[in-house]
């Protein structure tokens, strides 16, 4: 057939069903969640909502109370989950607060190899330049000599990034990646961070966040929680409503998008 269009269909990445993990009491609430390959999700929620329990629990921080989870078709209870992290890559404040003052930007990106934070091993050459090509990857090349308490905010974010894909990873999870930048600073990643999303060798993407502002145009999905459970999820435009967004935070919420930012008031 002439008009006949050409069907791909994507890579499953993540599919959660049915997920909870409970403390003192239910923190992630039967959530359940498929992430194809090459997606960019934002992931929506006012404080205590869960976003960053959901993500721990996911990355098996957290141990599920209930549900099942996998990661490029395996099973959470069937394979060893501390080696399927090394497909799950997280950029956080868990793992900044971990990294040593002293350690040089070139030890930290080579960790990511190894899954270990503060790495102490010797650094071949074969790792040196496989490091060094992802930093040149994600602009901070000239970083590599640099010690890890003297960059920024922003260039920490990008070398635990340039770490994160040094296992190659099908999905990253970035935990409030803006939290500690000043306004241009998170302008400047906000739009480092659209490029990203524009490279179709870059993996899935998740990103928990409070602030739309803070997702950039090119992302393509969005869930919204409240109370650990799922308010709306779906394609971007769906999902993150003023309806929705208005339950999430409990206030009358005007969502709004100029010029590929989204802009939130709150009435």
């Amino acid at each position: 057939m002439k008009n006949a269009k050409k069907i791909t269909s994507k890579r499953e990445i993540l599919n959660i069903r049915g997920l909870s993990f409970i403390a003192d009491r239910k923190i992630v609430d039967n959530i359940s969640w498929r992430v194809l390959e090459g997606e960019r999700w934002a992931l929506l929620g006012a404080n205590g909502a869960g976003k960053t329990s959901l993500i721990s629990t996911i990355c098996a921080y957290n141990t599920p109370s209930e549900g099942e989870m996998s990661v490029d078709g395996k099973k959470y209870t069937e394979y060893n989950w501390s080696k399927m992290r090394e497909r799950i890559a997280l950029v956080g404040s868990q793992l900044r607060r971990g990294i040593n003052r002293g350690e040089k930007v070139m030890e930290v990106v080579v960790s990511g190899k190894f899954a270990q934070i503060n790495y102490w091993g010797r650094i071949t050459r074969k790792l040196a330049k496989e490091a060094y090509a992802q930093m040149e990857r994600f602009g901070i090349g000239h970083l590599v000599d640099s010690d890890w308490f003297l960059i920024s905010q922003g260039e920490r974010q990008k070398v635990l990034l340039a770490r994160a894909m040094m296992l190659k990873p099908s999905v990253v999870f970035l935990d409030e990646p803006c939290s500690g930048l000043d306004p241009v600073a998170r302008r400047d990643f906000v739009k480092f961070l659209g490029g990203l999303c524009a490279d179709k060798n870059i993996p899935a993407i998740i990103m928990a966040t409070h602030y739309v502002e803070e997702i950039p145009p090119e992302f393509t999905h969005a869930m919204v929680i409240k109370d650990g459970a799922v308010l709306a999820q779906g394609k971007i435009g769906k999902a993150m409503t003023s309806e929705n967004l208005s339950l999430a935070y409990g206030a009358k919420c005007a969502l709004s998008k100029k010029r590929g930012r989204y802009r939130l008031e709150i009435e």
